[in-house]
Order: structure tokens, then C-alpha cells, then sequence
């Protein structure tokens, strides 16, 4: 019983954002049967509320696509990819926008990858602020750093050699990946 209330309660979220008509085309419109197979984690829309932001399908599915990606990033056209064969109704620029609003609101990481390329991660749950990352140059991978000694020593180096640090100062460490040395060694 309480599995079918949340199914209605999804579809009666989906069909509320639904209702501007003049805005939605028919092309848009989501399938009955596509609605129903939809699985929404508590923790997503809660996260999403919490930042002020509707539980839209591309935002909750973006955040699923990229918690399961941990610890990889993504770029905007790889979540198109994934979720484009489970709806139909998902264009580019919804991932485009819905990743935006994520990053915005501070559910995202964003790091830049190769040629300058957009590359999105999963914020851990706990983590409201800026975070500590340890990612690859190609930007494919990401690992927060929680260790918070080694996040001191970085202030007190910082502070030593004259940086203006504010309170919400992130480190990032760039580094190359295991599998970003075999594709070097491979290329040469």
C-alpha cells in the first residue's frame, strides 16, 4: 500500500509541474507507464527541498545518475546519454539546465576536464560547503578529501606563504588517474 501512495504521490508531483500547458508541448508529455516506473530516493528530493528547488525528473535522475558515477565525474552529454533510453521525454538542454541548477545549489561539484569540458560530481551528502578534492587532469575522476588534518596543513601552507584564504576556502589537487598513465604510456 505504501509502495502505490508514493507511485501516486510522484505522479501527482509529475503531473503538477505538468500543468502549464501553454509551456509544455506534446512531445514532452510523459507516457503513463514511464511515470509509474520512475523511483524517486527520499534523500534526493529531500536535498532538493532543502535547497529550495522543485524534485523535477532531470534533477532526480541526474542526482541518481552521478551518485552511482561516484567516484567519476560526468559531463552534461554523458547524463543526456544515460538517461535519454528511460525517457523520452529528457532533451540535452533539460540535462544542460537541471545540472546547472544542482551546481547553483550546491549539490554538485563541477570540475573542468580536458579542452576546457564541463565535469560534474556527487556531493556526499554531509558536505553543505565547499569540498576538498583530489581529481584527475582529464577530469573524469574525483575524490573529496575529508581528512581534516591534511585540510589544515593546507590552510597553515597557504597562510604561510601569503594566500587570502576566506572561511570557505576549497583545495583542489590535480593529479593524473591510473588509468589516464596507461593511456599515455600506450599513446607514446
Amino acid at each position: 500500500m505504501a509502495l502505490h501512495d508514493e507511485s501516486l504521490r510522484i505522479i501527482d508531483l509529475i503531473t503538477s509541474l505538468e500543468s502549464k500547458s501553454s509551456l509544455v508541448s506534446k512531445r514532452m508529455r510523459r507516457p503513463v507507464h514511464e511515470i509509474e516506473n520512475i523511483v524517486v530516493t527520499p534523500s534526493h528530493e529531500q536535498r532538493l527541498q532543502a535547497c529550495d528547488l522543485r524534485p523535477t525528473l532531470a534533477r532526480i535522475s541526474a542526482l541518481d545518475v552521478l551518485e552511482k558515477a561516484v567516484p567519476g565525474c560526468l559531463d552534461a552529454g554523458q547524463v543526456y546519454r544515460i538517461l535519454s533510453p528511460q525517457y523520452e521525454s529528457i532533451t540535452s538542454s533539460t540535462i544542460y539546465r537541471a545540472l546547472k541548477d544542482l551546481w547553483m545549489a550546491g549539490l554538485l561539484i563541477r570540475t573542468e576536464g580536458a579542452y576546457g569540458r564541463a565535469f560534474y560530481a556527487f556531493k556526499p551528502y554531509g558536505k553543505v560547503t565547499q569540498c576538498d578534492t583530489l581529481r584527475c587532469h582529464c577530469g573524469t575522476r574525483l575524490i573529496v578529501i575529508e581528512d581534516q588534518t591534511l585540510r589544515e596543513h593546507l590552510r597553515s601552507l597557504a597562510v604561510k606563504e601569503s594566500f587570502d584564504l576566506d572561511s570557505e576556502s576549497a583545495f583542489t589537487v590535480t593529479v593524473t588517474c591510473a588509468s589516464c598513465r596507461k593511456f599515455r604510456k600506450r599513446g607514446r
